[in-house]
């Protein structure tokens, strides 16, 4: 709860808007819309149990700090240089049609993403490192 509060906390900070609501890709958990300057989590995720939650935020915080670290919230994320070693079920993830026609940086930034969403505090730190924040 304490990391989920930490992330919510410095993406309010960044000025990133978290919303419920179903993402615009469809079977996606969430999403990071650099132009709408927008996180969508789907109203279900929440429910998921907080380490999943915990997770999926953290996951889609690493992509709002390759935004900041590419320019600006508002632009496309570039990858961060952080570890890309992925377990297998994380693998699985980029295997699914949600991934199917996407581009190489694409995967590569899921990829950065996947391979450390399950590390609690590192949005948190990737984001006030890469974005401007307010307060």
């Amino acid at each position: 709860r304490q990391e989920i509060h930490r992330l919510l906390l410095v993406l309010q900070r960044a000025r990133v808007r978290v919303v419920l609501e179903t993402p615009r890709k469809p079977g996606a958990a969430a999403e990071w819309d650099h132009l709408a300057r927008t996180m969508r989590i789907r109203p279900d995720v929440p429910d998921q149990g907080t380490v999943d939650f915990a997770q999926v935020l953290n996951h889609e915080a690493i992509h709002v700090a390759q935004s900041c670290a590419s320019g600006s919230l508002r632009t496309p994320p570039r990858v961060l240089g952080l570890s890309t070693e992925i377990d297998p079920e994380a693998e699985q993830h980029l295997h699914q049609p949600l991934y199917a026609g996407t581009s190489e940086l694409e995967r590569r930034l899921e990829k950065e993403a996947y391979a450390n969403q399950d590390r609690l505090g590192l949005g948190v730190s990737l984001v006030e490192a890469h974005c401007p924040l307010t307060g």
